[in-house]
């Protein structure tokens, strides 16, 4: 299971926050009064620091998880100390905007850490350990998916493929794994499933928007359910049939409804 990767994911992050950050710190006048702002700025100083952290290559998906959660931490406890104050509405709205994607991207550091990183060699714990990387990731996929871009969407996707792909089995395999590392591949598989399925079913990029690194999230495009448009299309193709499309070329006879003979009634009824 050694050529389960998911290969490095170009994190749309950084950008999108700092656009939430540079709007805070330009409305802090308007949203909160003099005594509070240098708060929230020194904050948003320290988040501008931490996602430029995570940014840089040399960062492990762990180090890179340990960054985002420190960002989730750092608003909430802001959120907190400002949820009760009726004029900081705006400023809530903002940090439930900034807190949520530092959530999904703390957690997707956090699926590739398990499954890109942290191996030590020995078959089952290496396995259980993708296992759970891919566990989280499904999870991820499901609940976030608005989160992410286009791009990061289809690298998850095609990681999600190659596990499916190496994790085939042949039915001599699998009755040679034991029981437990059987269960674990099935796991595997099915987690990889769901995220595949999830993500097919949620973007249809039109060609012009499937260049590399473009930053479209798929909140911004209309998923397409292909079954339910399959079905409108039959529904508007459909026509009535005309009546009397056989007229004259068959006569009713007279008894078209009379009960059938005893000897075939007894045939059904036994």
């Amino acid at each position: 299971m050694n050529n389960i990767q998911i290969e490095e994911v170009n994190s749309t992050l950084s950008e999108v926050v700092s656009e939430g950050i540079q709007y805070l710190k330009q409305h802090l006048n308007d949203i909160l009064v003099s005594s509070d702002r240098t708060l929230i700025e020194n904050l948003i100083e320290e988040t501008k620091f931490s996602l430029e952290q995570a940014k840089s290559n040399s960062q492990t998906y762990q180090e890179k998880y340990n960054i985002f959660n420190q960002i989730t931490n750092s608003w909430l406890d802001a959120w907190h100390q400002y949820k009760d104050i009726p004029g900081a509405i705006n400023l809530i709205s903002l940090i439930d905007y900034i807190t949520n994607y530092s959530v999904a991207y703390s957690y997707l550091c956090l699926s590739l850490s398990y499954i890109n990183e942290g191996r030590v060699g020995e078959y089952k714990a290496d396995l259980e350990r993708t296992v759970s990387g891919f566990s989280l990731l499904s999870e991820i996929v499901d609940v976030f998916v608005d989160f992410f871009s286009i791009s990061e969407l289809k690298q998850l996707k095609d990681g999600a493929r190659n596990a499916i792909s190496v994790s085939n089995r042949s039915v001599k395999e699998y009755f040679e794994n034991s029981v437990e590392l059987s269960n674990l591949v099935t796991q595997l598989r099915a987690y990889s499933s769901l995220i595949v399925l999830k993500v097919e079913k949620y973007i249809n990029i039109p060609e012009e928007h499937a260049q590399e690194g473009e930053a479209l999230t798929a909140q911004e495009l209309t998923p397409r359910d292909s079954q339910a448009e399959a079905e409108s299309a039959v529904s508007l193709n459909k026509q009535l049939r005309p009546f009397g499309l056989c007229a004259g070329k068959f006569i009713v006879p007279d008894d078209f409804d009379a009960p059938l003979p005893e000897e075939i009634l007894s045939a059904f009824e036994g």
